[in-house]
């Protein structure tokens, strides 16, 4: 007996529900034939994949872990279904990708205007997370491809990159803070910091520790770490603490009025935002369009800003 695609989708569908009868309800379908389904699956995978109450169904450990690899078959599944839809000239589905907290403000918006003159029937998904998290997302081929930083020795050797601008990095405190003046890092020894977690770093704040390395100072007091920038930045602008964040997201609209940029001497290494996506892996028509207009885009960038 072999595992079907029917299966897979069926199995996906109550975990997604909580119940039978929901995904039935949901897939238009009778009880019974999801039922006869996961019964086939069950047996191919040599054990319960739900437990089953009268709140409905919960995945077994074994589910667990079949779910993910389920969604991601379904997920190629649709992309293969878009694609040839796309090769024969017809621009409908869908474009995953995912955007470091940089590139969504400086990039994302006027890109999605003209991509979505270019192709109005196609469904762009963002999402918006750490380079880490980022990374891994376009490895296991949730997203299309991830604009996203590249830390010093992270590991891509099985992902393409292309380079799109460098992110310099600034120290940001809220407006009024005590420390908004300070010229040196030395005067900031004993601030208590918010740091947003990095790619290729198993320690918080690994760009900001090594910063202070330099400096011959003692480690940063970290408070807390996030996995988003827009964390760090709200908790920077409604406290003491500081961070150490793209330069270019203290000059934007959303933050300006509310933090600003320490001028202190010492300055961190750039990083290069890179466009990422599966080595040796085609994208789908609609995504390679949006990728090639994002380093379009991104070359314009220099342009825009000394205008």
């Amino acid at each position: 007996m072999d595992l079907t695609l029917t299966q897979l989708r069926m199995f996906v569908a109550v975990a997604d529900a909580g119940s039978v009868r929901a995904a039935a309800r949901r897939l238009d379908i009778a009880q019974s034939g999801i039922t006869q389904q996961l019964q086939k699956f069950e047996a191919l995978a040599g054990g319960p994949l739900f437990e089953r109450d009268v709140r409905g169904a919960r995945l077994t450990p074994i589910g667990e872990r079949l779910r993910v690899r389920a969604e991601l078959i379904l997920g190629e599944c649709r992309k293969t279904e878009d694609e040839m839809r796309q090769l024969r000239g017809e621009l409908t589905g869908r474009v995953a990708l995912g955007l470091a907290a940089e590139a969504t403000m400086r990039l994302f918006p006027a890109l999605l205007a003209s991509y979505r003159e270019r192709c109005p029937r196609i469904d762009v998904h963002l999402t918006s997370a750490t380079s880490r998290v980022l990374t891994s997302w376009v490895r296991d081929g949730s997203l299309d491809f991830a604009l996203a930083l590249i830390a010093p020795g992270a590991d891509i050797h099985d992902l393409e990159t292309t380079p799109l601008f460098d992110s310099e990095v600034a120290i940001i405190a809220r407006r009024g803070h005590p420390l908004e003046r300070a010229r040196t890092l030395a005067e900031l020894r004993d601030a208590e910091w918010v740091s947003t977690r990095q790619s290729g770093g198993a320690a918080p704040g690994n760009k900001l520790s090594a910063l202070f390395e330099q400096a011959k100072l003692a480690p940063p007091r970290i408070a807390a770490t996030t996995e988003a920038v827009f964390d760090t930045l709200h908790c920077i602008a409604s406290g003491d603490y500081l961070g150490l964040e793209p330069a270019s997201l203290a000059g934007h609209a959303f933050f300006r009025e509310h933090v600003g940029i320490v001028p202190i001497a010492e300055r961190a290494a750039k990083t290069p935002v890179c466009l990422l996506r599966r080595a040796g892996v085609p994208l789908t028509p609609a995504a390679q369009e949006l990728a090639t207009m994002a380093v379009s885009f991104a070359r314009m960038l220099p342009l825009q800003r000394d205008a």
